[in-house]
């Protein structure tokens, strides 16, 4: 392990593994531990890695993970909308190093290439007396992963396999730290322009779509993505219906 100093106005401390069971982990243990705003742990493996609502994410070596810890002090309304920014982040990465591959988000925080998983977010909250003491963000993008087990190969792919060659993480890592970096100070000073891009870069608006929501499933079509982050969806009873992107989740 190694710590690298950086001298941008977002991170402070780098900390770099080979192999961890989960970035989330670590990051959250010095979290409250006091570790400042801007610290990030990558790794190059996970073996108990995790996506949403606990579900495994598959981590093998040739993937970028990554936690960043933040101390967010704008309204705790926007939080939610972390993990878009995380996408938004993961897409501008993808599209700035391969302008051939036409990666897009998959609400709310995932990125497709050719409706294929490719990346994703997870931003996991502490609070502490009704207030957000820090927020973890996760990211994990599928670089140079060649196999991906049954059923995940039916909806999986990386940047290896739509490219046919390597991307190295040293290459991609400092462009994905750079987008976050200037999205989160952007995300804070003009909340238009960023849900804008997330607009953009939207797979789904237009398209119809199956949605589990509190236990419920939706049929509709997308309409668009309203300012608080929300999906908003036309059922086919004509009535339209926001979709927290808390508690949202596509199906298909």
């Amino acid at each position: 392990m190694s710590i690298i100093e950086t001298r941008t106005s977002l991170y402070e401390k780098i900390y770099r593994f080979s192999s961890v069971e989960s970035t989330m982990e670590i990051a959250s243990s010095l979290a409250k531990e006091g570790a400042p705003e801007g610290t990030v742990v990558i790794a190059e493996e996970q073996t108990k890695g995790r996506g949403r609502a606990g579900h495994y994410w598959f981590s093998p070596k040739g993937g970028l993970y990554l936690s960043l810890i933040l101390r967010p002090t704008f309204s705790s309304s926007y939080i939610s909308q972390l993990s878009l920014m995380g996408a938004v982040g993961i897409v501008k990465s993808i599209r700035e190093i391969a302008l051939s591959l036409p990666s897009k988000i998959r609400w709310p925080n995932d990125v497709v290439i050719k409706k294929r998983k490719v990346g994703g977010v997870l931003s996991e909250v502490k609070r502490e007396r009704n207030k957000v003491s820090f927020v973890i963000m996760g990211i994990g993008v599928n670089l140079n992963i060649e196999e991906f087990p049954f059923p995940l190969s039916l909806k999986a792919t990386s940047l290896k396999k739509e490219l046919g060659y390597s991307v190295p993480l040293r290459d991609f890592s400092p462009v994905l730290l750079n987008k976050i970096e200037n999205l989160y100070f952007s995300f804070k000073k003009n909340f238009p322009s960023f849900l804008e891009e997330v607009r953009l870069f939207s797979s789904l608006i237009g398209e119809q779509v199956k949605i589990q929501n509190e236990g419920e499933e939706l049929n509709g079509q997308v309409q668009n993505i309203d300012e608080q982050g929300n999906l908003i969806l036309r059922l086919e009873s004509g009535l339209q219906k926001k979709i927290s992107p808390e508690k949202g989740l596509v199906i298909c």
